[in-house]
């Protein structure tokens, strides 16, 4: 019978169960989100395999139409990592051991689980920064849409959440347009430091065959290799920081717009509204329509610092060399990205679905607004500012 944990070499080798529980956690679950991106860099592997002269041509075919044939279960939902599989990582080479027999076995020359889980990561990261920057176009061009729409009506501008300057819904989205648009380029750098192959730094310390680690850097479309194999491992947690802390980014924007939201659709502004299908009601008090949305926002940007820290946290608390810490890692990163992409995807939603209030934002352009306006004509006319300054403030007394 086939050992379900890849380091097993008898029967009696097993692991205490609550030892397996404590040690995998919810490792298996994260892993069968990831598989994909295991089984993409499983297939380039065994292809390098086969220039090297490890794999026949014949063994190379068949192993790639097994992971095709694997992807294409894992993607209808049809192949799970299961509680008899330690990780994806063993369930891929379990999975083509039972279905090519001794070719399945020749699969993981030359990597470790550690190269797999960095390359899966790896890959998972830069699919990621992608998804991201074009969801956060789409919320770019929402506030576009808007902006010009509405972009000219009047509203009052804040500051200590006491009426200040006037200023127009244009500049009030426009200034969210601009803060959304210029992390876009922000993404991209981020990619550019993580774009490095490590499949094939194995456990940390590269091997002895002569692995063609170009071969896998142009099939799985990364931009260079990872060349020394420790820096592989060390990079590990630092490269899912570098990401998340690109997605803090999105997350502080959007939790100031929904500050900005939630006190403008108050009943004693009523500047904004969303359409019924996006607010909700109270359980008690049939008049209320609730802007919860936002405040759920406004959570999810104040929790999402504590990922970075996590990381950091994480990545800095072992040296080189893997330690299992690291495992922990892909838990933070895989959250802090679902995060990022469901909040960008209801900020657009809701910012396209925009109602403006005309009348509300009219009736509060009162004078007050006014007075640094007053004092500039003044000032145009020869008057100190500050004796300016003077003048309006005991007109208003």
């Amino acid at each position: 019978m086939t050992k379900s944990k890849l380091w097993q070499a008898k029967d009696g080798d097993e692991l205490h169960a609550s030892i397996e529980k404590y040690t995998v956690g919810d490792d298996r679950v994260l892993d069968q989100q990831l598989l994909g991106y295991d089984i993409q860099a499983t297939k380039a592997h065994t292809l390098m395999l086969k220039k090297i002269g490890i794999l026949s041509e014949d063994e190379y075919t068949n192993l790639a139409a097994a992971l095709d044939m694997l992807l294409e279960r894992w993607e209808n939902g049809t192949f799970q990592v299961t509680k008899d599989h330690e990780d994806g990582h063993s369930a891929i080479e379990l999975y083509l051991t039972e279905t090519l027999g001794q070719t399945g076995k020749k699969v993981h020359t030359g990597r470790s689980r550690n190269d797999q889980a960095l390359v899966m990561m790896r890959l998972f990261l830069k699919d990621s920064l992608a998804k991201v920057s074009a969801a956060t176009a789409n919320v770019v061009q929402a506030y576009s849409k808007q902006i010009a729409g509405a972009g000219d009506q009047q509203m009052p501008g804040y500051t200590h959440s006491q009426k200040a300057m006037p200023t127009t819904v244009g500049m009030w989205l426009g200034s969210y347009h601009d803060a959304f648009n210029d992390l876009i380029p922000h993404f991209e750098d981020t990619t550019t430091l993580i774009d490095q192959n490590p499949l094939g730094s194995a456990a940390g310390f590269g091997v002895t065959l002569p692995l063609d680690r170009n071969l896998t850097t142009a099939e799985l479309g990364f931009a260079r290799v990872q060349e020394n194999p420790m820096y592989c491992g060390i990079s590990r947690g630092v490269f899912e920081l570098a990401t998340v802390q690109a997605l803090d980014l999105v997350m502080v924007f959007a939790g100031k717009f929904a500050e900005d939201f939630l006190q403008f659709t108050m009943q004693e502004s009523n500047f904004f509204a969303l359409p019924n299908s996006m607010t909700t009601g109270s359980s008690i008090m049939p008049h209320k329509r609730n802007y919860d949305v936002f405040e759920i926002m406004r959570a999810n940007s104040h929790e999402f610092v504590s990922h970075s820290m996590t990381l950091h946290a994480l990545a800095s608390g072992v040296g080189s060399g893997y330690h299992r810490d690291l495992q922990l890692t892909k838990r933070v990163a895989v959250q802090a990205v679902s995060t990022t992409l469901e909040t960008l995807e209801v900020l657009a939603l809701c910012v396209n679905h925009l109602i403006v209030n005309k009348a509300a934002l009219d009736g509060a352009m009162t004078q007050e607004l006014e007075t640094v306006a007053m004092i500039n004509k003044l000032v145009e006319q020869g008057i100190p500012f500050r004796d300016a300054y003077r003048q309006v403030k005991e007109s208003l007394l």
